[in-house]
């Protein structure tokens, strides 16, 4: 897998970062010391590879690997299915069994019917974000419910992340910091599978000054797969905590319509 210039930076680090990460949380065959996880010579051994090619390819300095070694070290570190995902992704440039990743360069206007789709959604609120969770289009619901927040960042800089670690949230959520963690999981897989792009990268950096919990969740190398439903719960003005369900519809190959459904009789904060 070629790139260039801190785009092949990107991919190298984040290919390491992430063994590494795999590595630590595994325990020695032999204990040592106090020292915890395995060494590369223990992982180059599990994944049947020289102590030398497995440190080169942990290094992401073997340009296209046979998938059958990709898959071997994933066995050897007992990786997840996003974290298998990802490992390919940066490996090869690809995974077969998922969508191919966007371009980063023009994106095509959002069809206006998938807009009229996102008014029809009122009462519910409903936003339009792209793979980085930076809006693209929401209806009034959502944004009488956070648009204040949302429009203190220009267009084309608001975005779903960068929101969950403000204070505006965190007063709205009482399980912020569990849904900061989520979150922050699946934007690792995204940025593992866009490791070229330099949105990714210009997100990640504005994420990391948010403060000290989102660097540490970051420096976790935790990996998830999106998935289309998430239960979140909030802080309701008149009902107390209410919880509510996140429904998401992938209506482009980078867009992503979010609806969040409140149970019956409830109206959304803000209207």
């Amino acid at each position: 897998m070629a790139v260039a210039g801190n785009a092949e930076w990107r991919r190298r680090a984040e290919l390491t970062s992430l063994l590494q990460a795999c590595r630590s949380r595994m325990a020695r065959p032999v204990p040592h010391g106090a020292n915890s996880g395995l060494r590369q010579e223990d992982a180059a051994d599990l994944a049947g590879l020289s102590v030398r090619r497995y440190a080169s390819f942990e290094r992401g300095e073997i340009m296209s690997p046979l998938p059958e070694m990709v898959e071997s070290v994933a066995a050897a570190l007992h990786m997840t299915a996003a974290e298998r995902s990802v490992l390919h992704v940066l490996a090869t440039g690809h995974d077969p069994p998922l969508l191919p990743v966007p371009p980063d360069g023009e994106r095509a206007e959002t069809s206006p019917v998938f807009l009229e789709l996102l008014a029809r959604q009122d009462p519910s609120p409903a936003i339009i974000t792209d793979e980085t969770g930076t809006v693209i289009a929401r209806n009034e619901a959502m944004s009488a419910w956070v648009g204040a927040w949302l429009d203190q960042e220009p267009s084309g800089q608001q975005n779903l992340v960068l929101y969950l670690f403000s204070a505006d949230c965190e007063a709205l959520m009482p399980d912020v910091h569990a849904v900061r963690r989520a979150a922050i999981a699946r934007l690792r897989y995204q940025y593992a599978r866009n490791i070229t792009s330099d949105r990714f990268a210009s997100l990640v950096a504005r994420l990391q000054e948010t403060g000290p919990e989102a660097r540490e969740l970051w420096d976790r190398h935790e990996v998830a797969i999106p998935s289309q439903e998430y239960r979140v719960r909030v802080h309701h003005p008149v009902s107390g905590v209410v919880a509510a369900d996140d429904a998401i519809l992938q209506i482009s190959a980078w867009n992503w319509m979010h609806v969040i459904v409140f149970p019956d009789g409830i109206l959304p904060p803000g209207r």
